[in-house]
Parts: structure tokens; C-alpha cells; sequence
């Protein structure tokens, strides 16, 4: 007989299976509870890093607050801190009604305040452990904010001529807003078909529009109706192109200044601009120099050239006044002891034939050529551009002007009889004793920030004469009430000038020398960028 045999036990086997599978189980879930830990710390830097992005901005909008509220805090630094116990230029600062670990300091920088108006920041943010640095650019919404801006779209009170409105009475019936109770004879002009803005476009007034003129940018009005559409239609069936469904929006009025004068205190002894006195003709030069031709300038307070070529000024300021009527002034000259090609002015002007008219003693610039460097002139009378204007370095470079007249800034443009638009209407545009030109300026191309303070910006006898091409001006346009450059008839241009404006992008956050600010506007972030925090921080 066999002995009996047992099949071996596999309880040992099962065990040993069972203390794997425990074990496994045991180090996926310390892996989890690891990973887990980690990602939250991931997380927790991430949220913090994106938190302090957010910080530095809060502090530059901390410091644009505080100045928009007090113009003098531009004073104020770590070596001299404000009253109002503003701890953010010395140390970091926890961000209002935020999170209490969001924090954040800033520096700031005024040296180019008095030159163009910029204020620079350098603002950290800092959430725990990571820090993020923003530099800004802060400065005044401003006329150069804008490739199109105007007090009122009406035509200058100036222009009328007894119907329905003499001068006098056109100034007080029709200087004033459309929503302000302008009087419905006044002349309102309109955005047309034909017109296209490729940038912003402000007007303090309501704008009318007729057909579909194109908007190529943002537009703003300060008429707020309340409801409904803030534009009028004078067709009235127009279907405008707004690049911003919802526009026209409301922004608050833009005040221009009542004059210029400030330019002109740029010009004292040692401040390093050009005084100019009279009729002034000025040629810019791509050399960075310029040829000026004043006769009636006898200081200009700082070695400046009067006839002949020099250098422009180091301060880029030129402000050409009329000639002083005080005996005891410096530049004071007794009537007009000049005649040039038999006409009694200091430059000869008008041209022979030419209907225009031009005061001998007034504060007229006439201005052309490439400019090398940054430029401000104004007059205090009217600005003639007689050429074109161009950059010497092109429009991406550093070159910048601005030219600001009390009154008008007119393209030049003489013409031999008073009415029609034949091509004998127009004459050659030279000064006397140049070198003749070979046809009259047509297709004028400009370039800068343009400011008519009380006045227009216009062609001068836009509405005589044989067409003459395109206006391509690159740059802003900012004018008291609406010029004309042409007459326009089915769409096509029959006297003057058509447009072509382009907003130069630069003016968004550079100003030329000492440009004309508006009344009482608020501070706002022209640029930002991101840096590496600085050391110390």
C-alpha cells in the first residue's frame, strides 16, 4: 500500500503576494501624498508669481492716483517723502484691499517732466518669496494722444462773412458745443464718405457724419446723449465704418490753452530756445542744423542764427513772436522799414500775383525741409508750412516736431485770382530770389504733432484753384474748430487738397519739446514693460 501524499500548501505563497500587493499600495500612495505636495508647492509659486505681476502694476497705479489727485507729487521721492505717509518709495507697501502678503515698491524718475511731460516709474511687486518689476511711462492725455482731434466741429467763426453771421456774431453763436445750444445757422462740418482716419480720433463737440466715412481707430466725443447713438446723421441715412463696434464712446473734454505763451518763456536768456521776432523763414536741415532768415529779430536771447544757417536749439524750443509794439523792448522796430521784390515785407510775402495776405509785423513762421533731432515751434501769429517736412531719420528713428500756431497752420498755397478751379488759378510756389521750383507745391507731405491753438489747420485758398493732389501728413492734427483742405464734389476731389492722415504711432508716448499741454488732464500709462528686478529690491 502507498503511503498517502499532500499537495503542498500555497497559504505561505499567498501571503507573500498579499504583502507585495500591500506594499505597492503603500508606495503609490506616498507617491501621490509626494506628488500631491509638490504640485501645491508648484502651484502655490506659480499663483504667487502671476499675484506679483499683479502688485507692481497696483503700485503704478497707486502713484498715477496720487498724482492725478495732487499735480505737486511729482516732488516727492525717497529723499523727500510726501505728507500723506505714503510708505511705497521706501519699502514695500501692501497693496489696497487686496491680499495682505501682495505688496509693492516703487522709484520714480522726473528728469524728462519738464521737457516733454513723461514721468517714469519702476514698480516690484512681491507675493512671498517671487518678485516681478514693471517700468512705465506715465504722462497727460494730450492733443498727440490723437491723429484727429477738435474743440468744435464747426467752421471758424473767422470764416464768416456777414451771412447768415458777421465774424463777431458768428463767435458768439457759434463758439460753443452742438449739445451746449450752438445756434442751428452755424456751419457744421462733416465727416464724409470719402474721408478715412487710420488712428484716434477725439472731438470735444458731436461729431456729424454723412454717407460712410471709415474710422480706422478709436473715436471718443464727449457729447453723452444718455442713450442711443453719440454721432449725428446729416444724410440722413449714413452708415459710418467704426473699427470699434460700440463707438463713438464718451471721454471727458480735452481744454486747449487760451495761447501759447508758455512755449515762448522756453526762449528766455538761458534757457536755451530761439526767440524769433517778425516774419521768420526756417529751413530745416537734415544736418541737424537749420537756415533762418528773420530780419526783424535783433535778440534772440540765446546766440540763436538770424540769417543764416546754425544749429536748432538745444532745449528744441523756437517761438517766433509778433514784433513788440513797447519802445523799450529789445526787439522793437518801428513800422516796416523793409521792402522785398517790391513788396513791403521782410521776406517779400505775398509772392508776385499771389492773393494772400500777410501782416509785415506779425509773428509768421515759414517753415520747411528735414529735421534731425526734436523740435518745437510756434508762432505767434500763423505757421505756413511752404515744403515738405520730413525726418531725417525716418519715421521709426528719434526725430520729432511739433509745430504750434496761436492761430492757423496752413499749407502754402498762393493763387492768382479769387474764384474757380482752373489750373491758372494756381501759381509757382517760390520765394523771391530762390532758385525756382518746378511746379507748385502739390502732394505736400508733412510729418509731426500739429496744434492750432485758437484757430484752424488748413489749406490756404482750399477752395481755388486746379486740384492739388494728396495731403499725407504722418503724425496728429489738434485744432479749436474744423479747417478745410478741399472742396469735394461726388466723391472726387475738385479744388485743394484730398487726405491721406496717418497717426504716428511714436506720439503715443513721446511729446516734442515743451508741446503745448492740455487744461487740467489727468495722468495716464502711455507704455510698460516688464523687467528684471532690480538689485536691492
Amino acid at each position: 500500500m502507498f503511503p498517502l501524499i499532500r499537495p503542498r500548501s500555497e497559504q505561505g505563497m499567498a501571503l507573500v503576494t498579499v504583502l507585495f500587493a500591500m506594499m505597492a499600495m503603500l508606495m503609490l500612495g506616498i507617491a501621490a501624498v509626494e506628488f500631491g505636495l509638490g504640485s501645491q508647492h508648484l502651484s502655490r509659486h506659480d499663483q504667487d508669481w502671476n499675484a506679483a505681476l499683479g502688485a507692481a502694476e497696483a503700485g503704478i497705479d497707486d502713484y498715477t492716483f496720487r498724482l492725478n489727485e495732487n499735480a505737486a507729487y511729482s516732488n516727492y521721492s525717497a529723499t523727500n517723502l510726501p505728507p500723506d505717509g505714503n510708505t511705497a518709495f521706501t519699502g514695500y507697501t501692501n497693496v489696497s484691499g487686496g491680499s495682505t502678503i501682495s505688496q509693492y515698491r516703487y522709484t520714480v524718475d522726473t528728469s524728462t517732466l519738464a521737457s516733454d511731460g513723461t514721468i517714469k516709474i519702476t514698480s516690484t511687486g512681491r507675493v512671498n518669496a517671487d518678485k516681478r518689476t514693471v517700468y512705465a511711462t506715465i504722462r497727460p492725455r494730450g492733443f498727440t494722444d490723437y491723429l484727429y482731434f477738435t474743440d468744435y466741429e464747426t467752421i471758424d467763426p473767422a470764416s464768416y462773412t456777414g451771412s447768415p453771421f458777421t465774424p463777431a456774431e458768428a463767435q458768439v453763436a457759434c463758439a460753443k458745443y452742438y449739445y451746449a445750444g450752438r445756434d442751428s445757422n452755424c456751419t457744421s462740418i462733416q465727416f464724409v464718405s470719402a474721408d478715412v482716419i487710420n488712428g484716434k480720433l477725439h472731438t470735444n463737440d458731436a461729431l456729424l457724419l454723412c454717407g460712410t466715412p471709415t474710422f480706422a481707430g478709436d473715436v471718443t466725443t464727449s457729447w453723452n446723449p444718455g442713450s442711443g447713438q453719440r454721432w449725428r446723421d446729416g444724410c440722413p441715412t449714413s452708415d459710418p465704418n467704426f473699427q470699434n463696434a460700440s463707438d463713438p464712446k464718451y471721454a471727458a473734454p480735452l481744454t486747449i490753452p487760451p495761447s501759447n505763451s508758455a512755449i515762448k518763456a522756453e526762449t528766455a536768456a538761458g534757457a536755451g530756445g530761439c526767440l524769433y521776432t517778425g516774419p521768420t523763414r526756417i529751413r530745416m536741415l537734415s544736418s541737424g542744423q537749420m537756415t533762418v532768415k528773420s530780419p526783424f529779430s535783433r535778440q534772440t536771447n540765446n546766440a540763436c542764427p538770424t540769417n543764416g544757417t546754425g544749429n536748432i536749439p538745444s532745449n528744441g524750443v523756437i517761438f517766433v513772436q509778433s514784433v513788440p509794439s513797447s519802445r523799450g523792448d529789445a526787439n522793437y522796430t518801428s513800422g516796416c522799414p523793409y521792402s522785398v521784390s517790391g513788396v513791403a515785407h521782410p521776406l517779400g510775402m505775398p509772392i508776385a500775383n499771389d492773393i494772400t495776405t500777410y501782416g509785415c509785423r506779425n509773428g509768421d513762421v515759414f517753415i520747411e525741409g528735414t529735421l534731425k533731432g526734436r523740435l518745437t515751434v510756434a508762432s505767434d501769429n500763423n505757421i505756413e508750412i511752404t515744403g515738405n517736412i520730413s525726418y531725417q531719420g525716418g519715421s521709426s528713428g528719434s526725430d520729432l516736431l511739433g509745430l504750434v500756431a496761436n492761430n492757423y497752420t496752413e499749407i502754402w498755397h498762393p493763387v492768382s485770382c479769387s474764384s474757380g478751379s482752373s489750373s491758372s488759378c494756381n501759381l509757382q510756389a517760390n520765394f523771391p530770389g530762390e532758385t525756382a521750383r518746378n511746379a507748385t507745391f502739390s502732394n505736400p507731405s508733412i510729418v509731426g504733432g500739429i496744434l492750432s491753438v485758437n484757430h484752424s489747420f488748413r489749406v490756404q485758398n482750399s477752395a481755388i484753384g486746379a486740384p492739388l493732389g494728396t495731403l499725407t501728413i504722418n503724425g496728429a492734427i489738434a485744432q479749436r474748430y474744423r479747417g478745410a483742405v478741399g472742396t469735394v464734389s461726388s466723391g472726387s476731389i475738385v479744388t485743394g487738397l484730398s487726405k491721406a492722415y496717418t497717426y504716428d504711432l511714436r506720439l503715443g508716448y513721446l511729446t516734442p519739446p515743451k508741446f503745448l499741454a492740455a487744461v487740467a488732464t489727468a495722468y495716464r500709462i502711455a507704455v510698460w514693460q516688464e523687467i528684471p528686478v532690480p538689485a536691492g529690491m
